[in-house]
């Protein structure tokens, strides 16, 4: 499973947003985007293909407008029986936690208010009522010398956690493309369909090597987290 999305400041989302508006009107596309959705089609490959262009050079370039950041968690090895009554959904909500707490926490909690903003659904429905737990655990991680990951946060950095439907936000669309390309590489799925393509025009945008392979430690504006579980 891949969970995971797109960092951007406040300012710059509705001018993010516009580009991608532009983006999907100049192929002339009704629907939003998706990548269980996606079948191909000149116009659609072109559309994606530039929004999962634009994703990347959010990241990169002279002018850095955001972070992209990814977890990858082999599914065989959670117990989504743990707790009691608790399955696939709650493993996807504790994936959530632990980007909110070392990816979001840790990069930006020290300076920025932080507002998560996660598709809808059963996946992100606990996660979303976990507000002060991520901010309890982040700021008494930045109090622990002995931390490995060190969190320089203030109290309460992240101030919203909010499920909302993929239509209202296409950041959110954009993540979900970029991230069911990414789960269809790491799953070795072969698509006998434009995905498969598309898959692998996200690896190449996205400048690295594969997805079986974390980024480094330190790295900020990219990061690519496989988080090992032990086998049942």
């Amino acid at each position: 499973m891949v969970a995971g999305g797109f960092v951007v400041g406040g300012a710059d989302i509705s001018k993010i947003e516009a580009e991608i508006d532009a983006i999907r009107n100049a192929a002339d596309m009704q629907s939003e985007f998706h990548w269980s959705d996606y079948r191909g089609g000149r116009r659609k490959e072109k559309a994606y293909k530039a929004l999962i262009d634009l994703g990347f050079e959010l990241t990169r370039g002279g002018n850095v407008r955001g972070a992209f950041h990814a977890i990858i968690a082999k599914f065989d090895g959670y117990d989504h029986r743990r707790g009691g009554g608790e399955n696939r959904d709650t493993s996807v909500n504790r994936m959530y936690y632990q980007l909110c707490l070392h990816r979001l926490s840790r990069f930006y909690g020290h300076a920025r208010q932080i507002h998560v903003r996660l598709d809808a659904g059963n996946d992100s429905e606990d996660i979303a009522k976990m507000r002060n737990e991520v901010c309890a655990d982040a700021y008494k991680t930045s109090r622990n010398p002995m931390a490995k990951w060190k969190h320089e946060c203030q109290p309460n950095c992240i101030r919203s956690i909010i499920a909302m439907n993929s239509k209202s936000s296409i950041l959110i669309q954009m993540a979900d493309v970029i991230l069911g390309g990414i789960a269809a590489k790491r799953n070795e799925v072969e698509h006998t369909s434009a995905k498969g393509d598309l898959a692998d025009y996200i690896l190449e945008a996205s400048g690295h090597s594969g997805w079986a392979t974390d980024t480094h430690f330190n790295a900020r504006l990219f990061t690519v987290w496989n988080h090992k579980t032990k086998e049942r």
